[in-house]
């Protein structure tokens, strides 16, 4: 769908499964992240997120084994122990808003994993970002000066700075995986560790936060979900699960992949034609701005029956779909580098709160989305937790 000009500029939504395996995947050396994207550049610098060509690919190749699926598993007992220790905070009867507690979970889980701290040691670091965070939903691009935003960046990097330089060899984290990365062209300078470090914060915890506390909210307002939950998850006998024990939950998978489906973390991919194409029938001119949605793709009633309802059932057991029709992280070579971290991390925390927990809505409680960055929460999704009688 062509939107109009912008600028001098063509921009077009695309909203076709086909389109966006076009532009995301068949034809993806042809299209470089779109101007939105690159008006970050100011924060995220030489974040991997804003690197094209040559220079991503090796950001992408020194970063990959901080997500190695043995990596991954290793933080397992990390994610759950994290989970019982906010759950013990909780206590035993207690209303709660889903999004600040899932927030302050996957941020402090995010800390540990790449600097091997916790967010009471790195608060300063918190507090700048979310100043940072904040104001990109509320100012509009390109980068405008901000002298309490540009104090807070500069915190930022001052933190990230020393940590860098305070770094210990193989101590787990990623911070040490990346220091000591190396390739034929030699390590990463300071800046580029400092800027992919921040890239790394990002993506590690406001995904995850989001679409828990969407997923606890749907599971606290759909008893029959809630049930059929807990029937799976019953079979571990009050048992911790593990990442082993993921495939033998499948409906706590779908509960999480519906969703993604109805709130996806990549929920507007932006990018720009480095030369002339055909997108779906339409001409599409070097410069032209391209919107690929995955909302857009997620909520068509003809690829998604009853698009708006929430239906785990559509992810048990379902026929494999083509590709695009479901890309909650994006898609192709760009694919979101932590999206198994990020659906590993999930996954046990929901089945752990669940397996503790009985989940409702507070009154007056609804479930919308407000669209930045990513897809928060619209208001507070406050969520009454009680603990389940048989404790385990």
């Amino acid at each position: 769908m062509r939107l109009g000009p912008l600028g001098r500029r063509d921009m077009y939504l695309v909203t076709d499964p086909a389109a966006a395996r076009h532009v995301l995947l068949d034809n993806y050396k042809n299209y470089r992240k779109g101007l939105n994207a690159r008006r970050l550049r100011p924060i995220l610098g030489t974040g991997s997120l804003l690197l094209e060509g040559e220079a991503w690919r090796r950001r992408r190749r020194l970063a990959q084994p901080a997500f190695h699926r043995q990596k991954i598993a290793g933080l397992a007992t990390s994610f759950v122990d994290a989970t019982d220790q906010m759950i013990e905070r909780w206590g035993a009867h207690a209303t709660i808003d889903a999004r600040d507690e899932m927030l302050r979970l996957t941020m402090g889980l995010t800390l540990k994993n790449l600097f091997g701290s916790d967010a009471s040691t790195l608060r300063e670091l918190v507090e700048a970002w979310q100043t940072i965070y904040t104001s990109l939903g509320t100012r509009r691009l390109p980068w405008q000066r901000d002298d309490r935003v540009e104090a807070a960046l500069a915190t930022v990097r001052s933190i990230l700075g020393a940590r860098i330089n305070a770094s210990k060899p193989d101590d787990g984290t990623v911070l040490s995986m990346l220091v000591q990365a190396r390739d034929e062209h030699g390590a990463l300078t300071e800046t580029e560790l400092r800027d992919e470090v921040l890239t790394l914060f990002i993506g590690g915890y406001e995904t995850s936060s989001n679409a828990l506390a969407f997923s606890l909210a749907h599971i606290a307002s759909y008893p029959a979900h809630a049930d059929r939950q807990y029937a799976e998850i019953a079979r571990l006998e009050g048992r911790a699960p593990t990442v082993e024990d993921l495939p033998a939950l499948p409906y706590t998978r779908a509960i999480l992949e519906e969703t993604l489906r109805l709130y996806p973390p990549s929920w507007m991919i932006t990018r720009e034609a480095i030369a002339d194409d055909v997108v779906a029938g339409y001409a599409i001119r070097r410069g032209a701005q391209l919107l690929i949605s995955s909302y857009g793709v997620h909520h068509a009633p003809e690829l998604w029956p009853d698009p708006e309802r929430f239906r785990p059932e559509r992810f048990v057991d379902a026929a494999e779909r083509p590709r695009f029709t479901y890309f909650p992280f994006g898609g192709g070579p760009r694919i979101c580098l932590g999206d198994q971290y990020a659906l590993t991390e999930m996954q046990l925390v929901l089945a752990r709160i669940s397996q503790k927990l009985q989940l409702a809505l507070s009154p007056g409680t609804q479930i919308a989305a407000h669209a930045q960055i990513g897809l928060r929460p619209r208001q507070p999704l406050r969520l009454v937790a009680r603990r389940r009688t048989e404790e385990n």
